[in-house]
């Protein structure tokens, strides 16, 4: 073997397990661009919908917290107001990679295939590396979604994570399709550019976070305890109990996946939105076709209510759906062979798949761990765990 250990992926993940892992003394290859998710396919100039206590990536190294980090830099910081900025959460996750993770390889790794012992891994120059372990860390941008009815639209609609800047459009007609954080981040941004911004969505309304209590009651602390997937029980209980959760049958686990944390967006774009973006609620897309230089979407409200919307251009805001078919670096055969719930690997509690030797942890290990694993704080649950997984079974074969 080339390696004991690679990691694939480089954002939250990935470095805070490699870190884990290089603490450990383990013989790790990490690959990826940093943070690119954050660097590249995230509207510029936005706040974090998560607070600032739960945006750190995860070191055994004291003093590299998100708050060490903006306080050594002379930057504003607060556990929860006032909101991170993402170039100084970026700033801060570049500064950690170069501290605790070094030795990084910014190549992309485009294959990934069992051999004898291990893992073999092509990189996107040819070359080829062997590992004993891999610890798939990949984000959310392998899972973003298009629905199928805006299919047909071909360079007339793209997803949102397309976009870091939206010059392009000032001026024109630009339709969003979505409910959630990122449909409202990405309305904000167009009519920061001038763009004329309509908003479709299936639900009645949007939701927003509400203003932070800063000085909460004990009562209210009961009522409604934080956690870093936010305010409410059942948040918190998700952070706190994912080793529970792994334990509830598979088809209760992926409903509460899909429906715990709907959409909601934070509460300092509710002005700008509500009073600039053309909110078409209540609505689902039957269909999409081009008319000559226009997208035509076609329409019906809860009222069955039916209606053609033009537009120079469609953003999908639209999610992402983990998804181990979505990973196009899996061999087949590899990916054939790992047990899933729902479209998601089914792990064992050390993060492990079916597939000896194969971890996944992020979001596409929420089928087995829950919520937790589609937030930036669940990399402080996950990296130790696979860090001292890997690390303990490598001792075991060197001394056995």
């Amino acid at each position: 073997m080339d390696r004991e250990v690679a990691v694939i992926g480089a954002g939250p993940y990935g470095l805070s397990t490699a870190a884990h892992l290089g603490h450990r003394g383990a013989d790790v290859a990490v690959f990826g661009q940093p943070l690119e998710t954050w660097r590249s396919h995230m509207p510029a100039g936005m706040l974090l919908k998560s607070d600032g206590f739960a945006s750190s990536l995860d070191t055994p190294t004291p003093g590299w917290r998100l708050s060490d980090y903006c306080a050594r830099s002379n930057q504003a910081y607060g556990d929860k107001e006032p909101r991170v900025r993402l170039d100084t959460f970026v700033d801060y996750g570049l500064a950690f990679q170069r501290a605790e993770v070094p030795g990084l390889d910014t190549r992309l790794v485009d294959g990934l295939a069992p051999e004898r012992g291990g893992f073999r891994l092509t990189l996107d120059d040819g070359e080829s590396v062997s590992a004993r372990h891999v610890v798939v860390a990949v984000g959310i941008s392998h899972f973003a979604r298009v629905p199928e009815q805006l299919g047909s639209l071909g360079s007339y609609v793209t997803h949102s994570t397309r976009h870091r800047y939206f010059d392009e459009f000032t001026g024109k007609r630009v339709v969003v399709v979505g409910a959630g954080s990122s449909a409202v981040e990405v309305a904000a941004s167009l009519l920061d550019v001038g763009a004329d911004v309509r908003l479709v969505t299936r639900r009645r309304r949007l939701n927003f976070w509400g203003v932070p209590n800063p000085n909460p009651t004990w009562k209210q602390r009961l009522r409604n305890p934080p956690s870093g997937l936010g305010g409410g029980w059942r948040p918190k209980l998700s952070q706190d109990l994912p080793d529970v959760f792994r334990l509830l049958p598979a088809e209760r686990r992926l409903l509460i996946v899909r429906t715990l944390l709907g959409p909601a967006s934070g509460w300092w774009l509710r002005e700008k939105v509500e009073e600039g973006v053309q909110l078409v609620p209540g609505t689902q897309v039957l269909s999409a076709e081009v008319d000559g230089d226009e997208a035509v979407l076609h329409l019906e409200d809860a009222d069955g209510e039916r209606r053609a919307l033009r537009a120079d251009h469609v953003i999908a805001a639209t999610g992402f759906a983990p998804d181990l078919d979505r990973l196009p670096f899996l061999a087949p055969s590899l990916r054939s062979s790992i047990a899933r719930v729902g479209a998601m690997p089914e792990l064992s509690y050390r993060f492990e798949s079916s597939a000896p030797g194969l971890s996944f942890v992020g979001p596409v290990a929420a089928g087995s761990f829950g919520p937790l694993m589609r937030f930036m704080v669940g990399a402080e649950f996950a990296a130790p765990r696979v860090a001292k997984a890997l690390t303990r079974r490598s001792a075991r074969r060197h001394h056995g």
